[in-house]
């Protein structure tokens, strides 16, 4: 096809950079197909033959930022400690190859980028166009499914490892800062709930400071983010989960959480270490609900500003 088009008068450069992209893919696509089979030879000959046996061969794909990869690996067999024989994959061992599906890590964080920031048929589309590989808005949908279900799987067990005790984090911190929020948002089809249009995604960070990033700009320090529509107390296992994979909580004195007040933000303080604190926003909000008096208001503002906590009550 290339050679046609450089053969007419008359060349659109867009076709032809579309054309070339296609050719590159499909290059690619030959060469990742060519070093996997060169690999499975090269595990073929080195394993252990006496605890790996060779049954044959197995035809696959890999759906890759180049397109659709077909190619196939020897599959053994393996005598496990129970005595019970199970089938294994040295190539796949080999490569730590973690799939969502047949599609590669890689392409599914394009596709999850192209997801946060449009509609499942727009994101088909840009995927499409960008990659080598052609996908439905199905396709996306089904991709985005299979990925929240293996990151909840993994945030339940960290949620288990925390409960123990066991899911401690390296960063150490005395002070750890904390700040929790919710945004309503409307929901179609079975995520829909029963009564009304809209559910609350609950959403939280914690950090242990902040550093320089650039002139006048700071940053989060070892920030960890954690959001979900879950109900108040598994949110809380969640967050907790999150918190323990990164800082080790027994190092931590103090935790200061700062929300709206929400009864699901302050619900979640159990720990007699945690302080929860009205936010800037929402505590001028609370003195204009509760305060009727405009001078009285400023009076009370100005106070808290310059922390005369005391005076206050007088």
């Amino acid at each position: 096809m290339l050679e046609n088009m450089l053969s007419e008068k008359e060349i659109d450069f867009n076709d032809l950079e579309k054309e070339n992209f296609e050719l590159g893919c499909e290059v690619a696509r030959n060469m990742l197909a060519t070093v996997l089979l060169s690999m499975d030879r090269s595990i073929a000959e080195n394993r252990d033959k006496g605890k790996f046996r060779h049954k044959g061969y197995k035809a696959t794909s890999l759906k890759t930022l180049m397109g659709e990869v077909g190619y196939r690996r020897a599959v053994y067999e393996e005598t496990l400690e129970s005595g019970e024989k199970a089938c294994i994959y040295l190539l796949d061992e080999a490569l730590k190859l973690s799939t969502f599906g047949k599609v590669t890590t890689n392409l599914v964080v394009r596709i999850a980028e192209a997801v946060s920031v449009s509609s499942f048929r727009e994101a088909a589309n840009s995927v499409s166009s960008m990659t080598g590989q052609n996908i439905s808005h199905g396709g996306v949908w089904n991709v985005i499914q299979d990925m929240g279900e293996k990151l909840s799987e993994a945030d339940e067990v960290k949620s288990r490892q925390a409960a123990l005790n066991e899911g401690r984090g390296e960063k150490i911190t005395e002070i750890l800062f904390e700040e929790a929020d919710g945004v309503w948002i409307n929901m179609q089809g079975k995520y829909r709930p029963k009564k009304g249009r809209k559910c609350e995604l609950k959403m939280a960070v914690a950090y242990d400071g902040w550093e320089l990033e650039s002139k006048g700009r700071y940053r989060l320090r070892n920030k960890v983010m954690v959001s979900g529509f879950e109900a108040p107390k598994e949110f809380q296992r969640k967050k907790e989960a999150a918190i323990a994979a990164v800082f080790n909580t027994d190092e931590i004195n103090i935790r200061i959480l700062n929300g709206d007040g929400s009864s699901w933000i302050k619900g979640g303080i159990t720990d007699s270490d945690l302080h929860f604190q009205l936010d800037p926003f929402h505590k001028n909000r609370e003195i204009t609900r509760k305060v009727r008096d405009e001078g009285q208001r400023e009076a009370i503002r100005r106070l808290l500003l310059e922390k005369r906590i005391t005076d206050l009550f007088i």
